[in-house]
Order: structure tokens, then C-alpha cells, then sequence
């Protein structure tokens, strides 16, 4: 692409020393209108308004205006001074005044339940899983710093203290038909192992032997019978063993106290307290790890469609409205520990490098005069400069 050919820009002077005319006027106009160089007009934006050559040359010292502005020390204290009027301006109002209800409600369930993440943000969150897996971190990291013991004993005095929970968890177990079967399954493989590590048998000659030849006969004269009456006393084991758990919960509750307790989980973090993360984890793999949050994030994608996840959001935003509608904003920002000087800190962390960027790749100026020329180019504003020209 061939460089365009600049043209040097005259003088206000030189403007004003040729005669007034209508081609003098018209070209004017048409400099006037055409914006300063490194101005583009954004996409599908509409054309630039036309000014008079006064218009301009006030837009012009308006942009240049809020470019100094905006930038060292000047950025700063203007900054500081519209934080400080917005708290005060947000202090005569109520957060209902300012927001709705509704307004609030429809966002929220729009990009919580509605707005389907696109397959990038997903892969982003695997692969910050696998980086955190994969940190030295993990390795140099004990359990007691990210859990100490303080904090384990609150957590394990809160579940300890949850006794009615406990108690329906306790009978729950003892009524499942899985663990009456689990342990007359232990109970006949422990039956197993002592006919099979008998010191009896052992000490007798031939006894051992004896035993095995007895099963043979009873296999030989009725095939299965062996399996039969394996099966029919774990079955009279399950039996007796459901009775006995429905009838021990009272024994099982007393033995299982909360001190009980309390010394079990202790007794267990003292164990465990001292590993490294890395220690802790080394039994899942990182594709099991993900494979777990592949598992989470395909069972949030069900859950956020229900409307029991929407009615949760809604409840949310009532309870949000209730306590806060009729308070002014600033009452969450003194709850969240938010005041002027740490908004205008936060403010300074990140305004001054974005406004550099815009101003090195010469945007800064052309977005300061897409706000302001509408304005200059209004009849209002035209008519205010005829008459002081007059």
C-alpha cells in the first residue's frame, strides 16, 4: 500500500486573511468537518457531524482538554474527585430506587441459568485445574496451612454438633440392606479363614485333609450342595445380623458420643496434618481430577435448567432486596469494607495502563470526540456560537 500524502495544515490566520466568499466559506466547512488525523470512524458508526470552523476549534480544545486530564497526576486527582461526588450522590438515593427487583432477577438467571457457556471457558477451567494440580505448591504445601488447627476444631465442633443429623445417618445406615449384607459377608468370610487357619486343624493330623475329602462327598452326592449351604447360612448370618443392628442403635448411638467422635477425627488430623497437599492427592490422577470436573460441570449444566436452580436464584435476589432495597448503595460498600480512598486505589490499578494503550495506538482522542461532537454539532450549541460571532 502506497503512504498517503499528508497536506500541511494552515493557520487560523491564514484562513481568516483570504476573503470571505461562498467557495471560501464552503471549504471551510468542509475542513471544518473533516476529523483530525488518526480519528476512524468506528464500524457501521455514523458519519461525523459538521461543524463550523469555531465548533471545531472548541472540540478540539476540549479533547485536548480531557487528554491532559487524563493522564499523570492530573488522572489521579480527577479520579479521586468524581469517586468522592458518586459516594455522596449514592448516599441520597435507595439501592430500589436505582435498581429493580425484577431488573436484578432477570440478569441473574440470564447468566446463571440461560446463557450457555461457550466449550472455551470450560477448557480454560480444566486446564487452571491441571496447572494448580501440577504447582510446586502442591509439594511445599502442608495441610495446617491451609487448614489449621483452629479452624479444623471449629469445622469438627460444627459437624460434631449437628446431633439429630447424625442420629437419622446412624439409623439410616443400620436400616440399609447393604450393610446387613456387607457384614454377613464379613462375618462368613471370617468363618472361612478361621476353618481354613484352624489351630485345631492344624495340630491334628489329617484333619485338615479330612475336611476337604467331607465337602467332596457332599459335592459328589448332591452337586452345589457345598455352595447351597454356603449361601443358606450367609443368608441366616444376613438375617441375624439385621435383627441385631435394629436392636444395638441405642448401643451403637452411646458408643459413638460425640467424645468418641471428637477423639477419632483428632487422632486422624494429627495423621494427616502434617502431609503435603501433594501427599493428599496422590491417590487421584490428574485425568481422574478431571474427569471429576468434567462429571461437576455436565451435572451443573443439568441443574442450572431445573427450577428448583432458578427458584434458588430468585429466593437469592429477594432476600438481597429485603435487606438492602430501602438502604442507600453506600451501606454495601461500608459492608464490604469499600471506601473512597480504596475505589480510587483500585482505579489507579488499572485506568492508567488501559488509557496508555488507547492513547499509543491513538484511539484515546477519536473516543473522547465521539462523545463530545454531537454535542458541538447540536442547533443549540450552533445557534449560542452565531450569536456570539454577531
Amino acid at each position: 500500500m502506497s503512504p498517503t500524502r499528508k497536506t500541511p495544515a494552515k493557520t487560523s490566520a491564514q484562513t481568516a486573511s483570504k476573503p470571505a466568499g461562498k467557495t471560501a466559506a464552503k471549504k471551510a466547512t468542509r475542513t471544518a468537518a473533516r476529523p483530525p488525523a488518526g480519528a476512524r470512524s468506528a464500524p457501521g458508526a455514523a458519519a461525523a457531524p459538521a461543524l463550523s470552523p469555531l465548533a471545531e476549534r472548541l472540540l478540539e480544545a476540549h479533547v485536548a482538554w480531557w487528554e491532559t486530564r487524563l493522564e499523570g497526576d492530573q488522572l489521579g486527582l480527577w479520579l479521586g474527585e468524581q469517586i468522592e461526588a458518586l459516594i455522596a450522590d449514592a448516599a441520597r438515593l435507595r439501592l430500589e430506587e436505582v435498581v429493580s427487583r425484577s431488573s436484578v432477577k432477570a440478569i441473574a438467571l440470564a447468566y446463571a441459568a440461560e446463557i450457555e457457556p461457550q466449550g472455551a471457558l470450560p477448557e480454560l477451567v480444566g486446564e487452571i485445574a491441571r496447572a494448580i494440580q501440577a504447582s510446586p505448591l502442591q509439594g511445599r504445601t502442608r495441610l495446617r496451612e491451609v487448614l489449621p488447627d483452629a479452624q479444623f476444631r471449629l469445622w469438627l465442633d460444627q459437624i460434631l454438633g449437628l446431633e439429630k443429623a447424625r442420629d437419622a445417618l446412624l439409623s439410616a445406615a443400620l436400616d440399609n440392606p447393604v450393610v446387613a449384607e456387607l457384614s454377613a459377608e464379613l462375618v462368613l468370610q471370617g468363618l472361612r479363614d478361621h476353618l481354613a487357619d484352624n489351630p485345631l486343624t492344624r495340630r491334628l493330623p489329617g484333619a485338615e485333609s479330612m475336611l476337604r475329602l467331607g465337602r467332596s462327598v457332599l459335592n459328589r452326592a448332591r452337586p452345589g450342595l457345598d455352595s447351597a449351604l454356603e449361601e443358606g447360612l450367609q443368608q441366616a448370618i444376613q438375617a441375624s445380623i439385621r435383627q441385631t443392628l435394629r436392636g444395638a442403635e441405642q448401643a451403637l448411638r452411646a458408643r459413638l458420643s460425640e467424645e468418641r467422635l471428637r477423639d477419632a477425627a483428632l487422632m486422624i488430623w494429627k495423621q494427616l496434618r502434617e502431609r503435603s497437599l501433594a501427599e493428599l492427592r496422590a491417590s487421584l490422577s490428574p485425568a481422574e481430577v478431571e474427569e471429576l470436573f468434567v462429571t461437576g460441570y455436565e451435572y451443573w449444566r443439568v441443574l442450572r435448567r431445573t427450577p428448583y436452580y432458578r427458584g434458588l436464584i430468585e429466593t437469592g435476589v429477594d432476600v438481597f432486596f429485603d435487606t438492602y432495597g430501602g438502604e442507600p448503595p453506600t451501606r454495601l460498600l461500608e459492608e464490604l469494607g469499600l471506601d473512597a480512598a480504596q475505589l480510587r486505589e483500585d482505579a489507579l490499578r488499572f485506568a492508567p495502563r488501559a488509557l496508555a494503550a488507547l492513547r499509543k495506538k491513538k484511539l484515546l482522542a477519536p473516543l473522547i470526540r465521539r462523545q463530545l461532537a454531537p454535542f458541538y454539532a447540536s442547533p443549540e450549541v450552533a445557534a449560542m456560537l452565531d450569536g456570539a460571532a454577531g
